[in-house]
């Protein structure tokens, strides 16, 4: 399954390897900041947004003061939308890399319904009937069929939204720490 789902994608090694329409773009220096651990450069404003899981495996090596970063559960635009439009009107943004992850909890949702709905009647002192409530219209928005979809539909509903926007489908693989593109 592995090896399947990184065939359809860049690996991004060296320059040569960025397709044209993210040469010399923030997109690029994404990828070849993460993957190739590049000294930090100094950047005084954001060039870019980056919208990701809040998964708290994935770290992004980044320059300082590079990009603006929102995170939330399944890098979707679900309670984001706000601050993905402020960042394009006021911060001056015109790329925007989604990252979708390996191993991402938002994929088959429902099969976390016991534990969450336990979860939060539990520690989180919620009414069991409230808890499954709330996880089932939560579910509706969150819910992924794998992350690499999940990635290219956020990214054509976001290129939709922001036509002038360069919009970029990333993947963080978590077993080898890297990023690639999505073909």
């Amino acid at each position: 399954m592995r090896e399947n789902l990184l065939n359809n994608m860049v690996n991004v090694k060296s320059e040569m390897d960025i397709p044209e329409p993210y040469c010399n773009t923030p997109i690029a220096r994404i990828l070849l900041s993460h993957n190739r651990c590049l000294d930090p450069e100094q950047y005084d404003r954001a060039e870019v947004l980056v919208l990701m899981c809040m998964d708290n495996r994935q770290a992004l090596r980044l320059p300082k003061k590079f990009a603006f970063i929102v995170r939330n559960g399944g890098a979707t635009r679900n309670g984001v939308s706000f601050s993905l439009s402020f960042t394009v009107a006021v911060g001056g943004i015109r790329h925007i890399a989604v990252i979708g992850h390996s191993d991402c909890m938002m994929v088959d949702l429902e099969s976390r319904r016991m534990d969450f709905v336990r979860g939060l009647s539990e520690c989180g002192g919620w009414d069991k009937s409230v808890a499954e409530s709330y996880f089932h219209d939560s579910c509706l928005l969150y819910n992924k069929k794998d992350a690499v979809s999940s990635v290219l539909s956020e990214v054509d509903i976001i290129r939709t939204q922001f036509p002038g926007i360069v919009v970029a489908p990333l993947y963080y693989s978590l077993e080898d720490d890297l990023l690639y593109l999505i073909n």
